[in-house]
């Protein structure tokens, strides 16, 4: 069988339709110099990060654009043709410049600057997230940020925000991010001086008229419903918004709510009056847009703020 040569390529590329048809983009000609550099497919695979099957595929595929053989295999052995070689050649001298050009771009973007709207419940702003945001304000002077709470889920689709920090069971799968820890929640009271602590059922605590809870209407949220499903009217004295709200009441002395435990920290005069209710352990999720990822003032910030935030949540010191 006939080797197509150096020249045939050459013939090939002459052609404006031919070459049309059969132009190269830069990954064709990293994967021919990773072949010829490693002599075979295993090792060149494992430094493209691909698959065997992957890339004797993608050289198959470009052979067949070129028609042309670009290697010889012999023993599990890849040694260029003349064909192979001028691509080989090419690729080596592109391959610098293709570096150099790609550190410049990221240069541009190295010290991160601008502006990012993150959601998130006003309760994790005002009791998770300050020691946090100090140590990136520090490391990210040039990144502005500007935080949105509500106790409703503004759209990430519509743009309302660039991130969120969500507390829900489920985030959408058109959404990135990862889960960064798991929230417990817990009946608080405020402690007494002279009382003994001490740990009680829910069935126990709802005989008392001394519940602070929720809007009557608000079923949103899983915290909404379980509260509307475990404590009846004439249990409670006081609907709010949120959980800040309830914290500021049961401060005030009105009686008990439920709240996140990991506010134990930063409210030591909170007094547990159950175990963590198992139904209602909730992930919190740092999420954010596909398409904006990439944007270094983002990346940055889940980076950051994602890890030391599921520390705070943990509670260590």
């Amino acid at each position: 069988m006939k080797t197509n040569t150096k020249d045939d390529l050459s013939r090939s590329m002459d052609d404006p339709q031919r070459a049309n048809l059969m132009l190269l983009g830069w990954t064709d000609f990293q994967t021919v110099l990773a072949i010829a550099q490693h002599g075979g497919m295993a090792a060149a695979a494992e430094s493209l990060a691909l698959s065997h099957v992957t890339l004797l595929r993608k050289l198959d595929a470009i052979e067949t654009r070129l028609k042309a053989r670009l290697f010889d295999r012999m023993r599990g052995r890849y040694t260029p043709t003349s064909a192979g070689d001028e691509l080989v050649q090419a690729a080596a001298a592109m391959a610098p410049l293709a570096r150099d050009a790609e550190l410049r771009v990221l240069g541009q973007d190295l010290k991160p600057s601008g502006h990012v709207r993150v959601t998130a419940a006003g309760v994790v702003v005002n009791h998770l997230l300050p020691p946090v945001l100090k140590q990136f304000a520090a490391a990210f002077p040039a990144v502005t940020l500007e935080f949105l709470t509500s106790r409703d889920h503004l759209s990430l689709a519509r743009r309302e925000a660039d991130v969120a920090l969500r507390v829900a069971d489920a985030v959408p799968d058109w959404l990135v991010g990862r889960q960064i820890a798991l929230l417990d929640f817990k009946v608080y009271g405020i402690q007494q001086p002279g009382l003994r602590p001490s740990l009680h059922s829910v069935e126990e605590l709802v005989t008392q008229k001394r519940w602070v809870s929720f809007e009557r209407d608000a079923r949103d949220l899983k915290f909404d419903r379980w509260l509307d499903e475990h404590v009846p009217d004439a249990a409670v004295v006081l609907r709010v918004d949120g959980f800040d709200s309830a914290l500021a009441m049961l401060r005030a002395g009105l009686g008990m709510a439920l709240l996140p435990s990991f506010l134990e920290k930063t409210c030591p005069e909170l007094q547990p009056l159950t175990a963590p209710i198992a139904e209602l352990r909730t992930p919190l999720w740092l999420i954010t847009h596909k398409e904006l990822r990439h944007t270094m003032r983002i990346k940055v910030l889940m980076q950051a703020v994602g890890p030391a935030l599921a520390h705070a949540v943990q509670g260590e010191d």
